[in-house]
């Protein structure tokens, strides 16, 4: 993501001119354990059989802990291939425990950022490799490609488009799969390249989803080279189909070097679960297996048993993808004990909630080979064995029986008992406070929208990396991003709140907490992502159908600004109108657009919204409103605005072009261009009535909006339950400043909300120069 740390490195890279020379040595870097050792044995073992250089070679091996005697005699014995260097140096990385990285992949991952460090004073140069690769040609040829002032340089990853669009890489940036990179360790230490890393970190650990990699990739993409696709051959390059499928598609790979190098591959990296020592699910496994025979750790090595031959066959035509594994693989069925263990593994799958499609998938491939297949025993067995163990750590997942879906009804009564057991006041800064860092949050959030999506700034506001649904362990709170009464994961979520009493937090939006739709991809992704949240402990701020902790505050006759409080909230209010501030602070032009006076201004919202059916209305509510916005205003111009979301998703809008005497606005018109030109408002449920009242407009509502019912709007659907008359100010801090939060990503804090107006007002300048 370019920021302030992304250009500094650049600006000091750039400052460095110190001409790279070629070097009598080839330094080579595994970071490992002792766990992983015999691993990093065979990617060096296919190192010393392949070399045909004349450089010598220095090894360095990164280990959490000094190498074991045992161990370095066995690393030694290598040299009886070809001589090297070998030195062990132990790391401390304790700092990186807490950062998120690829399922499988230790902290010793992170290593690779401390080179400038650890590694001798006279290293300038070096290669880091994985330990789940081999490698089929002389490690010079890629050892002495230049890095052209670059400070990194690899083969471009597989699905590269598809991080850098998460990680807001922009168009060009580049992106290394960081199984094998160059790298200019002197120009690490002429940038102080861990001081960099360390504020990243620092700013970034909670929304850190791949490790190291996307650590790279986000700082450095303007300082990386790729090299040829030969020299880290990984993924699913292997699988059949992949270079149509996904070459030139989900990266910049030339589809034909491609070809070329799946033929031909310098380095064949295992990644994933395709490691030769958990299955035989790559169609090279058997090529690892040659080298672990000349490595001198080979009787420490399990060697697991080959899949019979048709079977290994229908597995190499799998879809290798990132999620596959031998969930998909077919196994032959000789014995009836054979075949009641793999109805076990089977309904250790249903267990595990696969899909239906899954499920169904399997118990066709072992029926068929329960037909086909029937002299394999031996085979078979180890078959069993394999997938069993593939699904071992998921089959230890608690047996909780999944929520009932529920109705709204019993909804409401669960929101509703809770409440009578919640603190009598709330603020949201508080709330999240009193969870510690890294807490474990269940939330029915898409990993799409909280990784890389509009709200990854919530994993830094609460402090963790730890947002995603599960059911194998009890929640330290519950998190709704979301209300879908019919979704089994919302229950679920539901449930594990109101059973263990687990703090819960109904997340939406702030009010003025976004610049762009996410859905604007000519936006960055820092003005994609929302920067504010209202939070509430009792329910969503916008759902009429219950109190939520804005309704209750605001209905509590003892609640009261301060002097200090409401001198904040007039203070803040004239500057959201000056400065045109609104939910989507991006589109607000002077596009010099007039209306005419005494304007009535009819507010769109987007179909099928929550907000809508929350406020207790419908689609026939917007017709409603613009029957009575004509009939109660003849002789005053009506007109009607469309929704953001359904301007740059082209989606259909509530507006009817067969009222003639309604004029539809040009999209390009904000609202922050025609809402002070305008006398009334008529709105179902819309914020931009909430606005309105800020400005002192007359707000007319169809629906039953969190600002309505206070003695402030001209309200159609009465609400009853709120019974005190309260002011715009005592409004506006409860729903903008107490239950809010406001995050700035480029320093990774919390901000109060002026600090958040600021950095809108930044942002609006920031894209207009990047446009113009």
């Amino acid at each position: 993501m370019s920021g302030p740390l992304h250009n500094l490195a650049l600006e000091r890279i750039k400052s460095f001119s110190k001409k790279e020379t070629l070097s009598d040595y080839i330094n080579i870097v595994f970071a490992s354990d002792a766990a992983y050792l015999p691993y990093t044995s065979v990617t060096l073992t296919s190192i010393l059989k392949n070399y045909t250089g004349s450089q010598l070679i220095n090894v360095f091996l990164l280990l959490d802990k000094p190498l074991s005697e045992d161990d370095k005699n066995k690393i030694e014995q290598l040299k009886n291939i070809h001589d090297f260097n070998l030195l062990d140096i132990a790391v401390d990385a304790t700092e990186y425990n807490d950062i998120r990285t690829s399922a499988g992949i230790s902290v010793a991952t992170y290593y690779r950022l401390k080179l400038g460090e650890i590694l001798p004073a006279h290293v300038e140069k070096a290669v880091y490799l994985d330990s789940d690769l081999i490698v089929l040609e002389s490690i010079e040829n890629l050892y002495n490609e230049p890095l052209d002032k670059n400070l990194f340089a690899g083969v471009e990853d597989s699905i590269s488009l598809t991080y850098n669009g998460r990680f807001g890489i922009p168009i060009g940036g580049r992106h290394i799969n960081a199984g094998v990179v160059l790298i200019d360790v002197r120009l690490m230490r002429e940038i102080n390249f861990s001081e960099i890393v360390e504020k990243f970190i620092n700013i970034n650990q909670y929304r850190i989803t791949l490790g190291d990699q996307q650590i790279i990739a986000e700082l450095f993409y303007n300082s990386i080279k790729y090299v040829p696709i030969r020299w880290n051959v990984h993924g699913s390059m292997f699988t059949p189909g992949w270079v149509p499928q996904t070459a030139g598609l989900q990266n910049e790979i030339d589809p034909v070097e491609a070809e070329q190098a799946i033929a031909y591959p310098a380095i064949i990296h295992y990644t994933l679960s395709r490691k030769p020592w958990l299955s035989w699910e790559h169609p090279k496994t058997a090529l690892w297996y040659k080298y672990v025979s000349f490595s001198s750790y080979k009787d420490d090595i399990e060697r697991i048993a080959p899949l019979p031959p048709n079977t290994q066959a229908q597995l190499n035509n799998t879809n290798l993808q990132k999620n596959s594994g031998a969930n998909s693989t077919k196994i032959s069925q000789p014995k009836p004990s054979i075949i009641s263990r793999t109805k076990k593994t089977l309904s250790a799958l249903y267990a595990l909630g696969q899909t239906r499609s899954t499920v169904q998938g399997v118990k066709k491939k072992v029926g068929k080979l329960e037909k086909n297949i029937i002299n394999q025993s031996s085979n078979l067995k180890s078959s069993i064995q394999r997938l069993e163990k593939s699904i071992e750590e998921k089959s230890r997942l608690r047996s909780l029986e999944p929520a009932s879906i529920g109705s709204e009804i019993e909804l409401k009564r669960i929101l509703i008992d809770r409440a009578s057991n919640l603190p009598k006041t709330f603020d949201a800064s508080s709330a999240i406070g009193a969870l510690h860092p890294n807490s474990i949050i269940m939330s029915n959030v898409s990993q799409k929208d909280m990784n890389g999506g509009y709200a990854e700034n919530i994993k830094s506001i609460f402090r963790t990396p730890s947002f995603s649904f599960f059911k194998d362990k009890t929640p330290d709170a519950v998190v709704l991003l979301s209300q879908r009464p019919k979704q089994q994961m919302f229950w679920d979520c539901i449930k594990s709140a109101y059973l263990y009493e687990r703090p819960t937090f109904f997340i939406e939006v702030a009010l003025f907490g976004a610049f762009s739709t996410y859905f604007d991809t000519d936006s960055t992704l820092k003005e994609r992502r929302a920067f504010g949240f209202i939070i509430d402990d009792m329910g969503y701020y916008f759902d009429s159908r219950q109190p939520s902790r804005v309704e209750k505050t605001l209905n509590d006759g003892n609640f009261n600004l301060s002097e200090i409080e409401m001198k904040r909230a007039k203070s803040l209010i004239s500057k959201i109108c000056a400065e045109s501030i609104t939910k989507y602070n991006k589109y607000v032009s002077e596009c010099g657009y007039k209306l005419e006076d005494g304007a009535i201004l009819v507010i769109d919202q987007k179909k099928g919204d929550a907000s809508i059916e929350f406020a207790g209305a419908h689609d026939n509510t917007f017709l409603e409103m613009m029957d009575k916005a004509v009939a109660e205003n003849p002789d005053k111009p009506i007109y009607f605005k469309r929704h953001p979301d359904s301007i740059h998703r082209n989606m259909n809008s509530y507006r009817d072009r067969r009222r003639q005497a309604i004029i539809i606005l040009p999209d390009e018109v904000s609202i922050g261009a025609v809402i002070n030109q305008c006398d009334t408002i008529y709105t179902v449920s819309s914020q931009v009535g909430f606005e309105g009242l800020l400005r002192g407009k007359k707000v007319v509502t169809f629906g039953a909006p969190f600002y309505s019912g206070w003695g402030l709007t001209d309200d159609r659907m009465p609400i009853t339950r709120r019974s005190t008359k309260r002011n715009i100010e005592e409004l506006f801090h409860v729903s903008c400043i107490k239950n809010s939060i406001y995050f700035d990503s480029d320093t990774g804090k919390i901000i109060e909300m002026e600090e958040a107006i600021d950095m809108a007002l930044q942002m609006r300048i920031d894209s207009a120069n990047r446009v113009s």
